[in-house]
């Protein structure tokens, strides 16, 4: 049997949820018996393959409860692994022999921790047999608490996307009049470099025949509508608000380009971007920032471009450069569709056990690291 441990999981949404989400459901397709321990209420809707048991409450508490759950289900049955989100969860766990996987996101490890806070996330990661980052960048962030040896990089898989409707498809190229279609779905929220992308529509008279349409919502997105409305392309940018899966498929199948050009704001930076592979399904080409983790979601002029996020002239120059290369943009997309479809879960499943296969980190590190 396999336990996991974990703040994050469906059905909240988010990154690391969808992650612990797919990690569960790969270890049930699997054949594998799985216990998950997670906070949050129940899902009455949900008929997973595997036992759920959750905790609410004080925070400290539920952690300490799921910790002691843990350790009693570790006493009476045989577990082979055990399974946590980050090293929060573990840090109330008190280990007895089995391998222990933790995974690293990149949010959950301050720029600068206090002494006291740094000795806590050390002490945790201590009780993991391995931390598996889920790019370069995020393991240059866990490296200072947790010895190389039991350190390593394996990018997030994904699930097989669905097939795009063509008649969604075909009413949403539609709907927002006619022109190339730069697409982006994210939390609206300022590292994620929308506003560059609001600026260059307005800035670069090339891309005044381009389309912009700005899936998800967010806090950031009340500013971002105010600069759409004050772009002289204000006609071309569309805001879509929260998407569901048909017409989300249906946006990364329609548009020329994905664009998301994250930057580093403050303490906030992406740690991979999986919307980025999830794009490359599609066969579309992405661009993305290269603060933090996109450089292992990208790989620059094979899959997308990478550029300075935090510059707008450097965002602009790059989407001017895919919508202006119909040829650029069917080599990159076809390697992106390529590469996607060799990262799901059941390709990538065993990247993720205790005793990983021996090219877990055969992955090519971004300059600078």
């Amino acid at each position: 049997m396999h336990l996991m441990l974990t703040q994050c999981f469906p059905p909240k949404l988010g990154g690391i949820e969808n992650m612990m989400g797919g990690l569960a459901d790969a270890i049930a397709a699997s054949g594998s018996e799985l216990l998950v321990l997670a906070d949050g209420a129940p899902d009455p809707s949900a008929t997973p393959g595997y036992r759920i048991r959750r905790y609410n409450g004080f925070k400290p508490l539920r952690r300490w409860w799921k910790a002691r759950a843990a350790e009693r289900a570790i006493r009476r049955e045989k577990v082979d692994a055990v399974f946590a989100d980050s090293w929060k969860s573990l840090e109330r766990f008190r280990p007895s022999g089995c391998p222990v996987v933790c995974l690293a996101h990149g949010m959950e490890f301050p720029p600068n921790p206090s002494t006291a806070k740094a000795a806590r996330i050390r002490a945790a990661l201590a009780k993991a047999t391995r931390v598996i980052a889920n790019s370069h960048y995020t393991a240059s962030l866990a490296a200072p608490y947790v010895d190389a040896g039991r350190l390593s990089v394996v990018t997030p898989p994904i699930d097989p996307q669905p097939a795009a409707d063509p008649t969604t498809v075909a009413e949403l190229t539609a709907k927002f009049g006619t022109g190339p279609i730069i697409a982006s779905l994210c939390r609206l929220e300022p590292r994620k470099g929308i506003d560059r992308l609001i600026q260059a529509m307005g800035t670069r008279p090339t891309l005044a025949g381009a389309r912009l349409l700005i899936a998800g919502g967010g806090p950031d997105r009340a500013r971002l509508e105010d600069m759409a409305r004050s772009s002289p392309a204000a006609a071309n940018i569309h805001f879509l608000g929260r998407v569901d899966e048909r017409v989300k498929a249906a946006l990364l199948a329609a548009c020329d380009v994905f664009a998301m050009p994250s930057r580093r704001e403050g303490a906030s930076v992406e740690g991979f971007g999986i919307v980025y592979l999830e794009a490359g399904w599609y066969g579309t080409p992405s661009l993305g920032g290269g603060d933090g983790g996109a450089s292992d979601a990208i790989r620059d002029g094979e899959t997308g471009l990478i550029c300075d996020g935090a510059n707008g002239e450097a965002v602009a120059a790059a989407l001017e450069r895919l919508l202006a290369d119909a040829d650029l943009r069917a080599r990159l997309g076809a390697a992106a569709a390529s590469h996607a479809r060799s990262q799901t879960w059941a390709q990538k499943l065993g990247d993720y056990l205790p005793s990983p296969p021996p090219n877990t980190m055969d992955l090519p590190a971004p300059a600078g690291l």
